[in-house]
């Protein structure tokens, strides 16, 4: 090997290698904008469920779970996959959340046994008790088998035991009394008392006025109910639903069921309100929102396409010789192919033109004759009937049947199959039909159709309806239609 040569082949191979390491380096760092990415639609997500926007939540976090899931391990460093996994369980969390919260159970417990393995590897135990927690919930909800449930319920209370959370252990003996065992009422109301009283959860005052209610002590479900108003937390929408139905339900306990009613008309009312003031909004602004973050996505994918071509560029411009040398010949080839069918269509014209004019002065000739017919019998006489005239009264058809099968075939062969693979597409089709597709096809007028097939210009409407409906009753030009199919290749309906 001469010393240039050993010279060119290091230069390549340096070359290589930096290309290599700029591409690992890019991708390094696309990953990382990807996470960030992933990160802020993950915060938007979480921050639109806690105000009961679950179409808007389901939107974000779903957008954060296609772009983690995009990122390959080979593409990032051990902690960039260990915090890719740890995000994607997170949102695969909430989007239990946001299912469960429009009460789409399977799929929530689904979303929930995709979030723990991921949880797991980072040892997250309040998570993890929240998500068996909750998938013990959705099983119970659903009907599923109750020690499968307790199950659940017994993995919840353990990694809550190890996130040392007397909250979650609560909270997980109050969703177990209440799914598994519905008689411990007393057990289920001291734990929720616990829960609202010593732990700040005011959600659980709906549940104790409930149970309350249930066990017809008004005055103290009363007492409890006015506790279920903070106004300065996210979810304050759903107190004060909750404090206007459970206050119907005291009013009626306590005989004021006229009051209770206008309770609820209210509450109903309101509601009614709010859905036709904001259904339309969401969905538009949604749909808005999602439009813009994939346009965005879409500029970023396309400046990072850029960048990439202008390392590549000497690649690029030969792939694009190729292309355009290759689509020339193409191209070519396809003129050419069109003008062989034309040549072809118009030789077929040409060949039957003689025999559509004999069909002409025949019919000349019959008229002539009837009208001298109509005279002599005018004036009288009785004038014989042609023997040739009335055979061709007798004739269907000015062309015979085996004029038409070859006319079909020359057709057919000329065409590349085109006819056959017309019986085939659309075997509704019939002899008729394809009598008309073929005269059709080789350019004949309705004029030279009456005449070809001894039929009157209506039967030609009629019979161009039929082949219509039998291809596609949304066609309007269907003589433009079948030129268009042999002549393509393939059909277009």
């Amino acid at each position: 090997m001469t010393k240039n040569k050993v010279v060119r082949v290091a230069g390549w191979g340096i070359f290589c290698l930096i290309f290599l390491w700029q591409g690992c380096r890019n991708g390094a760092s696309n990953a990382q904008k990807q996470l960030q990415k992933a990160e802020e639609l993950y915060a938007l997500g979480t921050s639109s469920n806690q105000h009961s926007n679950y179409e808007e939540s389901t939107v974000y976090l779903k957008q954060a779970e296609e772009i983690l899931e995009s990122i390959q391990p080979s593409a990032v460093s051990h902690q960039q996959l260990a915090q890719r996994d740890q995000l994607l369980g997170l949102t695969r969390f909430h989007l239990g959340n946001t299912s469960e919260s429009e009460m789409l159970y399977e799929i929530a417990g689904s979303y929930y046994r995709k979030a723990i393995p991921l949880l797991e590897q980072g040892e997250n135990a309040v998570y993890l008790a929240c998500a068996y927690r909750d998938i013990a919930r959705t099983m119970a909800l659903t009907g599923g088998e109750q020690d499968s449930v307790l199950w659940y319920f017994a993995q919840a209370k353990q990694y809550a035991q190890t996130a040392q959370s007397d909250v979650l252990l609560l909270d997980i003996d109050a969703y177990r009394y209440q799914l598994c065992y519905p008689d411990s009422v007393t057990q289920r109301l001291a734990v929720c008392k616990e829960l609202a009283e010593k732990h700040g959860a005011h959600a659980r005052y709906s549940e104790i006025v409930e149970l309350l209610l249930a066990q017809h002590a008004t005055d103290s479900a009363a007492f409890y109910l006015e506790r279920l108003q903070p106004k300065d937390s996210s979810y304050a929408y759903w107190f004060e639903q909750s404090y206007a139905y459970l206050q119907s339900k005291v009013l009626r306990q306590r005989g004021k069921s006229d009051k209770a009613y206008e309770v609820l008309l209210d509450l109903y009312d309101r509601k009614i309100e709010e859905l036709q003031r904001d259904a339309g909004a969401r969905t538009f602004a949604l749909s808005l929102h999602y439009d813009v973050a994939r346009e965005q996505q879409l500029a970023q994918e396309a400046q990072r396409e850029r960048q990439w071509q202008r390392k590549i560029s000497l690649v690029l411009v030969l792939l694009l010789v190729l292309v355009v040398a290759l689509s020339l010949i193409l191209w070519r080839y396809w003129q050419q192919r069109r003008r062989e069918q034309a040549a072809a269509l118009q030789a077929l014209q040409d060949k039957y033109a003689q025999q559509l004019q004999l069909a002409l002065e025949r019919l000349k000739q019959k008229v002539n004759l009837t009208r001298e017919m109509e005279l002599q019998r005018l004036r009288g006489n009785e004038p014989e009937f042609p023997k040739w005239l009335q055979t061709y009264r007798d004739e269907q058809l000015t062309l015979s049947k085996e004029s038409i099968d070859e006319l079909i075939a020359s057709v057919d062969t000329a065409l590349d199959g085109a006819i056959s693979r017309l019986r085939k597409d659309y075997p509704d089709l019939t002899e008729s039909d394809m009598q008309f597709a073929i005269l059709s096809i080789i350019g004949a007028s309705d004029s030279d159709m009456g005449i070809l097939l001894n039929v009157q210009k209506q039967t030609i409407y009629h019979r161009r309806q039929i082949v219509r409906k039998h291809v596609n009753p949304e066609i309007e030009d269907i003589d433009a239609w079948l030129r268009k199919y042999v002549l393509s290749g393939f059909g277009s309906n």
